[in-house]
């Protein structure tokens, strides 16, 4: 074989060994990181999560106000002063609150991930884990509250 030859094969080696190395590499990040797709999934949920807990929050500070539960999330949106997302980021549909007693309530939104799932950048407590799909939490408001 001719010192063309040599050289021309090792140079095919030399490229097929680098594509299979990208290819797993990104392969690798992709199974690490996730996909795009779920990685904006992911995020979107913890948005919902975190508008959860400030709906939570203005919860309390209305009953310490008023000695009572807000009659309905959009009475706490209208507060003076008051930014308060009560919809979801994506659909626009309003998360669903609901009076379960004299200091009791619910909160429930539509959530694309599973907890048991997502990456381990996702900033809510265990308190707020949940499956895809409509999930619910109880909370209670006061001293120990939400």
């Amino acid at each position: 074989m001719s010192a063309d030859g040599v050289g021309s094969g090792a140079g095919r080696w030399l490229l097929v060994a680098a594509g299979l190395v990208v290819v797993a590499t990104v392969a690798a990040a992709v199974a690490v990181m996730g996909t795009p797709a779920a990685r904006r999934e992911a995020k979107l949920d913890d948005r919902r999560v975190r508008d959860l807990q400030r709906i939570g929050v203005a919860v309390d500070d209305y009953r310490e106000q008023h000695d009572a539960l807000p009659p309905d999330l959009a009475t706490l949106a209208g507060r003076p002063g008051q930014r308060l997302a009560i919809a979801d980021p994506v659909s626009g549909t309003p998360y669903a609150y609901e009076i379960t007693g004299e200091r009791s309530y619910r909160l429930c939104a539509v959530f694309t991930t599973d907890t048991a799932e997502v990456l381990a950048d996702v900033r809510w407590s265990s308190e707020w884990n949940h499956g895809a799909g409509r999930q619910c939490f109880e909370r209670r408001s006061g001293k120990g509250g939400s």
